[in-house]
């Protein structure tokens, strides 16, 4: 049955991975009452290939608790898990194990529970959730990750699902041992799922646009020499003086004009594989290097089974084809805030949006929907690369929760009582 509290509520977190867990923690602390929508860290235990490692150090891995931090390393030593901050590949189960574990300690209010729609009215929002309760929030924060928004090139999207798919589709690999598989890109997801497939007895052929595939190295071993250190200081992002720069003022990437924003975030940290895929991709398979995709179709194989013909070609003219099973298509994420259909067409249709689709946001995360906002990955494009990866979930939950806070305060002081806002429900932490 519909359940129509009437309530007003300040403010309401859509998201429960990196970014959503940090600033529902860092709003509780404030004192914001809010309440926060997802299953803990639910992306990363669906979307992401089983066996993992992480591109990301350990150091460069925490969520962000306010004054009392929570970090990688505090869940590593309670639960006996190996870690070094730079030398020990971060296994995505415990990557997992620590989102859900900071849920309960930090955040005990998160309802498990999904948003099904939301819509203005007046100068707040409407949200209804799956179990028909609705609500009014005076802000809403979207912080649902990339989940939405894999990409797969157009001339693969006429294609049925057995025979394509992107990588964020698979947890296991499976239902391709024993057969062919051509792998798109040379990002990490495209790069572990080849490694993943070729290990378990698939036979992978990667084709990438590029003539190089990069892997990052390991990370240096022993002290570093000064000399090292000040030409390339460390970082989340890496060791380099750009990555340094990113990590530490992304206020002041967000100053920049957007066709430099652009650039700068496109070609930073571009497409690589951790350090982990060392030796285990060159000699190892086939790796179509400068090969673009012109055209696939739908064909039948020796035995009538179902199969996928791919016409190739590169920047010499040059033609070929390759008959395989399926397609994995390791291309990526592009934000599209269209594949947000929970949020009205009106409310979607409000947002500014930069050239290539990303929306422009305040220097608090503010959409052009005023209450309106956006943390995580479609981020990045204002306030850049830092914003791609989990260790920006504390500087986004700072700028949120000050704004959010600020907001608050003035409304207490103004609000008559019958408009007070609601206080979240919070269970004890166990």
């Amino acid at each position: 049955m519909n359940r129509n509290t009437g309530s007003f509520l300040h403010a309401a977190i859509i998201g429960a991975g990196p970014y959503g867990l940090s600033l529902a923690a860092h709003l509780r602390e404030a004192g914001v009452p809010h309440r926060i929508f997802g299953r803990p860290m639910h992306s990363w235990a669906t979307q992401m290939p089983v066996g993992m490692k992480l591109k990301s150090d350990g150091f460069a891995s925490n969520l962000s608790a306010g004054s009392v931090p929570f970090t990688l390393e505090d869940f590593a030593r309670l639960t006996g898990r190996p870690y070094h901050a730079t030398a020990v590949p971060i296994a995505l189960e415990d990557f997992i194990a620590y989102g859900q574990e900071f849920a309960h300690r930090f955040v005990p209010e998160l309802e498990e529970v999904d948003v099904t729609h939301i819509e203005s009215e007046g100068k707040a929002f409407r949200l209804t959730l799956e179990t028909g309760e609705s609500f009014l929030a005076r802000h809403v924060i979207l912080a649902t990750g990339v989940s939405l928004f894999s990409w797969i090139p157009p001339m693969l999207r006429h294609l049925p699902a057995s025979l394509v798919s992107h990588t964020a589709d698979h947890r296991t690999f499976e239902q391709f041992r024993g057969r062919e598989v051509l792998v798109l890109g040379r990002g990490a997801s495209s790069l572990n799922a080849a490694v993943i497939l070729n290990e378990i007895g698939s036979h992978p052929t990667v084709v990438t646009r590029s003539q190089k595939i990069h892997i990052h190295r390991p990370a240096f071993e022993g002290k570093t020499p000064l000399w090292y250190r000040l030409r390339h200081p460390s970082s989340p992002l890496g060791e380099s003086l750009r990555s340094w720069l990113s990590s530490n003022f992304p206020g002041v990437f967000q100053a920049l004009p957007a066709p430099l924003r652009r650039a700068l975030v496109y070609k930073h940290l571009g497409p690589a594989g951790g350090s982990t895929l060392q030796g285990r991709i060159e000699g190892r398979m086939p790796i179509l290097r400068g090969w673009s995709v012109l055209k696939a179709e739908a064909v039948a194989g020796p035995s009538g089974e179902e199969m996928v013909r791919v016409k190739l070609a590169n920047e010499a003219g040059e033609r070929r084809e390759i008959t395989t099973s399926h397609i994995i298509s390791g291309t990526g994420y592009r934000t599209d805030l269209d594949r947000y259909r929970f949020l009205a067409a009106n409310l979607r249709a409000s947002i500014h949006r930069q050239k290539y689709g990303a929306p422009v946001l305040s220097r608090s995360f503010e959409t052009s929907v005023p209450g309106l906002y956006l943390v995580g990955p479609a981020a990045a494009a204002s306030f850049g690369p830092l914003l791609r990866f989990a260790a920006g979930a504390g500087y986004a939950a700072t700028q949120v929760t000050n704004h959010l806070a600020a907001d608050f305060a003035r409304i207490r002081g103004l609000a008559r009582p019958s408009m007070a806002v609601q206080a979240q429900r919070v269970r004890p932490v166990k």
